[in-house]
């Protein structure tokens, strides 16, 4: 970064009443400060921070030239000597006054500083809380996928267990079908060889003697469809 001042022209009536070493001291403290310290494009733009030291450099300046006049022509007078006591109090105030003045400026800086890194903390922990959701996030993501995995598998396996039980069922209503006809086929075989035995009561024979007994066969084939212990007593 270049040392010799090259500030904006917007303030050439400010560093046009400073002495060369002090434009480039103003120069150097902006641009090397410990405390934001400005870049050298900052330095050449117009800036708060350069319009506030130039004004304050050039009243320090003219002050002290002031002062230095008085002092002269005061070693002129006989009563100087008075006027020079007064003349240094006047430098301690003016000395003093800076000291507060700069005081103030350092203490601002100060506070901005102590602000920014709080504000830097508060950031630290936001993002930390962020990266811990997005951590939790995943978690429950994660979990999700397995949970609907498994909800997907329990209901595969439970349309193979329908899938099986109605093939199951299937083939014992076949099997049962099977038996009837052939229990009603052996009743007939009986009834046909000795018709004085009787037909048994409980099995629906192929053949009807009478409307009677197809109205009353059809009936308990209809109250079957809804009654377990006819199914079981009666072959159709």
């Amino acid at each position: 970064m270049s040392s010799q001042p090259n500030f904006n022209e917007h303030y050439k009536n400010l560093f046009d009443q400073l002495p060369p070493f002090m434009k480039k001291d103003a120069w150097l403290h902006l641009t090397t400060r410990k405390n934001n310290p400005l870049f050298e494009e900052q330095a050449k733009s117009i800036h708060s921070d350069i319009e506030e030291l130039l004004t304050r450099e050039v009243d320090r300046y003219f002050n002290k030239k002031n002062c230095q006049k008085i002092k002269i022509e005061a070693n002129t007078f006989s009563d100087g000597s008075s006027t020079l006591s007064w003349l240094d109090g006047f430098e301690k105030q003016l000395e003093e006054h800076e000291y507060d003045a700069l005081k103030s400026r350092l203490e601002s800086e100060y506070n901005n500083c102590m602000h920014n890194s709080h504000l830097a903390e508060l950031e630290k922990q936001y993002k930390s809380h962020i990266s811990a959701l997005d951590k939790a996030n995943a978690i429950k993501d994660k979990e999700i996928g397995k949970l609907s995995s498994t909800i997907s598998q329990l209901m595969n396996e439970k349309w193979d267990i329908k899938k099986t039980a109605d093939s199951v069922c299937k083939d014992l209503e076949d099997i049962i079908f099977t038996k009837d006809l052939k229990i009603i086929a052996l009743n007939d075989r009986v009834i046909f060889s000795n018709p004085s035995a009787g037909s048994d009561g409980t099995i629906e024979p192929n053949t009807f003697i009478s409307f009677h007994d197809a109205e009353y066969w059809t009936r308990k084939r209809e109250d079957a469809k809804s009654n377990l212990n006819i199914q079981k007593k009666y072959t159709f």
